[in-house]
């Protein structure tokens, strides 16, 4: 895009009325009180938080092919399919189980679920009428601990 006439320069016009306020103000001497004295505290930087190792078992293909042909255990209300073909396993969506950036969390912090839980649990479905975020994560905690006694069961951890 061109401009076709050059920006004209303009008075700025704030500056005449805070003149105008000056010659109308008369000036008043007012004596200073004793001026406190201001100390600094010191800050200490906070110590970062311990990232989560990474581990050389962070996959494990077993666990993630254990996934085949179970039943979903996520189930939240009005959103499961209970369809044992779309069960996949869902990794945790949380930083403190080694999610991080592009990392998906560790294989063994995950749970059994079919398509529609974890569509709603990973944010790419609606949730639920009535449901919170925090009601998803925690139908998906209670799915992570039915998941882990099935590995158990299985054999697998």
């Amino acid at each position: 895009m061109k401009r076709g006439a050059p920006l004209r320069r303009t008075p700025f016009k704030a500056k005449a009325a805070v003149q105008a306020k000056r010659e109308r103000a008369p000036l008043v001497l007012v004596p200073r009180a004793e001026a406190s004295r201001a100390v600094m505290a010191l800050v200490l930087p906070k110590p970062a938080a311990k990232p989560v190792l990474k581990t050389p078992d962070r996959k494990s293909q077993a666990i993630r092919d254990s996934a085949r042909d179970e039943e979903c255990t996520v189930r939240i209300t009005g959103v499961c399919n209970h369809d044992p073909k779309t069960t996949v396993w869902s990794h945790a969506p949380l930083g403190a189980a080694g999610k991080a950036g592009a990392l998906k969390a560790l294989d063994l912090c995950g749970c059994y679920s079919c398509a529609a839980c974890h569509d709603v649990v990973d944010g790419r479905a609606p949730r639920p009428a009535g449901y919170t975020h925090e009601q998803v994560l925690l139908d998906w905690f209670f799915g992570h601990l039915r998941s882990l006694v099935r590995l158990k069961q299985k054999g697998l951890v």
